[in-house]
């Protein structure tokens, strides 16, 4: 036999061209597949070689690598090399394959002009249509497929793992580079449960040197980052109270913020009304237009640049955090963090906006320093001095976006909570938290588990070992994630 034949559509895998091939395009790399279910890509490919002419099989028929074995001289077995689907699916794309009887060689592509191509002029004169279907694109649950081709066999071949690349280059193939991605052989058990902190207003915290009740509640969550699983750290503004010529509050903060850098924890800091130039020592408004005032956040951007922020993905105004986002993975899942000014200007909105589009497979948890008030209800008024209230963000920006999932404030009240729903049926969990204590380190610590769909969350003082008995502690059920 010169060629395999399967009657179905089910698949092989073939290593592919340089060799004197036309030129392979590559698919595109992107950072997500749209909508990809990665649950479909659950079927394995075998991999068995011939050790007479170093042609590779690659199939998701069983039978038809057994048979290839014993009646064809495929007698090298390799296993499984990756798992693939048998059908179409959303974000998938065909893998065709096809033979060369003159080189006696099978080879597979995603690629449609690379094989219309190979067949019209590469010598690759049987079809052997669909091997299996794979991505064109990255995804989180997928691996990148590597083709290597060997000048001297006229053979191609595909690697996954780092091992497999090494030891065929070691062996003189050449890596063609990625040609289209899919599951990898046995994923890793997704751990679905994980952990992230909201640290409320601090500012009567940096008031004493040293700011024991901050460094207290920011040691804890380093020593206990592994039993809780904690991925990200926010904080919902008013870092400090006010600013003085020796910025002396703000220095606090940021050296009591060093263990998080140290331990390599992501967080963000919204900045609150006291974070700014608009309010002078003992909490008087400053002189001068208290609207610019209030933009003036030079001296906090000093004391927290950007380059502390290790997972931020981009910012509104350049050097300043203000209006920032950043992104993480936890839970099997993709997150975003937006970072939103208090009493948003239309401008930051409209940019938010383009953020929000541009990643729509990301859980959005929105991040301000006011939005709900004491009572749970949304925010009506800008403060006085401010651009846009908080309902015009939350009309405007958070109820439009599929995947917002959070909004998480302080400024003014105790705890609260609301859920809204937005334009397109999802459901918003806005959480208030903002004790404004002179004896704890209130945190609001929200447990996430994607396989559950719940996410629980209490206020907890560490320097208490006490929580909150007020109604901040509560699960929510059938969340519906993002995947």
């Amino acid at each position: 036999m010169r060629h395999l034949r399967v009657a179905v559509p089910v698949a092989l895998l073939s290593w592919l061209a340089a060799c004197g091939d036309p030129g392979a395009s590559k698919p595109e790399v992107a950072t997500t597949a749209s909508a990809l279910d990665c649950a479909t890509l659950n079927r394995p490919v075998y991999h068995r070689i011939k050790p007479a002419n170093g042609d590779s099989l690659y199939t998701l028929n069983a039978n038809e690598a057994a048979n290839a074995a014993t009646t064809w001289g495929f007698t090298e077995d390799r296993g499984v090399a990756f798992r693939a689907a048998a059908s179409t699916g959303t974000g998938l794309s065909p893998v065709y394959r096809i033979y060369s009887p003159s080189r006696g060689e099978h080879f597979w592509t995603i690629d449609e002009a690379e094989r219309n191509d190979l067949m019209q002029n590469g010598g690759y004169t049987t079809n052997e249509n669909v091997g299996f279907y794979a991505s064109k694109t990255a995804a989180r649950c997928l691996v990148p497929v590597y083709r290597f081709s060997n000048t001297t066999l006229r053979k191609h071949r595909f690697a996954i793992t780092e091992a497999q690349r090494d030891a065929l280059a070691a062996s003189g193939w050449v890596d063609q580079g990625i040609k289209f991605y899919t599951a990898p052989e046995s994923a890793p058990p997704v751990d679905t449960k994980f952990t992230f902190a909201v640290i409320p207003d601090t500012q009567n915290e940096v008031l004493t040197s040293p700011p024991t009740r901050l460094v207290h509640r920011l040691q804890w969550l380093v020593d206990n980052r592994s039993s809780l699983d904690l991925r990200f750290v926010l904080h919902t503004g008013d870092v400090v109270n006010w600013d003085t010529a020796d910025h002396i509050q703000y220095v606090r903060a940021s050296e009591a913020t060093e263990l998080l850098d140290a331990a390599d924890i992501p967080y963000v800091y919204a900045i609150g009304n006291h974070d700014t130039a608009a309010v002078c020592p003992g909490g008087s408004a400053c002189p001068g237009n208290v609207n610019a005032n209030l933009r003036d956040t030079s001296t906090f951007n000093a004391h927290f640049p950007l380059t502390r922020f290790t997972a931020l993905a981009g910012v509104y105004e350049a050097g300043k955090s203000d209006n920032a986002y950043h992104t993480f993975s936890a839970g099997g899942l993709d997150w975003l963090v937006l970072n939103l000014e208090l009493w948003a200007r239309t401008g930051a909105v409209d940019w938010a906006k383009t953020v929000l589009a541009q990643h729509p497979r990301h859980n959005v948890i929105i991040n301000t320093h006011s939005h709900l008030n004491g009572s749970g209800a949304i925010e009506q008024r800008n403060g006085g001095y401010g651009n846009n209230s908080p309902q015009y963000v939350f009309d405007q920006l958070i109820k439009q976006y599929a995947n917002v999932r959070f909004v998480f404030s302080g400024h003014t009240g105790n705890a609260a909570y609301r859920a809204s729903t937005g334009v397109h049926g999802n459901t918003i969990h806005q959480l208030l938290t903002a004790y404004h204590e002179n004896t704890s380190n209130l945190t609001r610590l929200v447990e996430v588990d994607t396989a559950a769909n719940t996410f629980s969350t209490r206020v907890y003082s560490p320097m208490t070992n006490a929580e909150k008995q007020d109604g901040s502690k509560f699960t929510i059920s059938n969340v519906s994630w993002v995947r």
